[in-house]
């Protein structure tokens, strides 16, 4: 008797747990529209950006992620500048770097400049005429633009072209991938990271190119 009054106590234990599961609330997600000044900014545009950040919110499968990124343009300078500089003229670049001019040499390729510590200074034209600038050691110059953080959505397009082996066209790869590089601090940074939004401000495209700072 104690049998059969101990198995109808797991059975009524059992259904008790089934009722309260099925009858367990449903969560929906809600979020804000997107800002109508945001999508302006950034809807159906491409950006060399910067990682600086990723923050997480909740565990596991349901974790949100979110990243932070400067978008940079590369500096550019008017051709009447550069083909007209001389001796003792002071360059200043987006990031704050400034160098007097201590000589200029002008060939097929642009425009080579020196500094007074014997720096050089690389400018060639642009498909748009203005000439844009590099080291010596061909790191380029940008200027930051803006800040923002964005969702990382788990059907992000991530494309890995990072190998230098690897020249036909980037691997195609997805959110475990970029989030597992993410975590690890990779250094995406402005000359071997573009971002794409689509038309609603949705980071949907994530690019990784090889550069010799990776």
């Amino acid at each position: 008797m104690k049998k059969v009054m101990a198995l109808l106590c797991s059975l009524l234990l059992i259904c008790l747990a089934v009722s309260v599961s099925a009858e367990a609330p449903v969560s929906n997600l809600y979020k804000p529209n997107t800002s109508e000044t945001f999508k302006a900014l950034v809807g159906g545009k491409s950006f060399e950006a910067g990682i600086t950040d990723i923050t997480s919110a909740g565990e596991d499968e349901d974790a949100k992620y979110t990243i932070t990124m400067t978008v940079y343009e590369r500096d550019q300078f008017d051709p009447a500048v550069i083909e007209n500089l001389k001796e003792h003229d002071i360059l200043c670049f987006g990031d704050g770097t400034t160098f007097m001019v201590m000589n200029v040499v002008s060939d097929e390729y642009g425009v080579t400049v020196t500094d007074g510590d014997n720096n050089g200074y690389s400018f060639w034209k642009a498909e748009d005429g203005t000439y844009i600038a590099s080291t010596e050691t061909d790191n380029p110059f940008y200027t930051e633009i803006f800040t923002i953080k964005v969702p990382l959505e788990k059907d992000i397009s991530f494309l890995d072209w990072s190998d230098p082996e690897n020249l036909d066209e980037p691997v195609k790869l997805g959110f475990d991938e970029l989030l597992g590089l993410l975590q690890e601090g990779t250094n995406f940074a402005p000359y071997n990271t573009k971002v794409t939004f689509d038309e609603n401000g949705k980071l949907v495209e994530f690019l990784y190119s090889y550069s010799p700072w990776n």
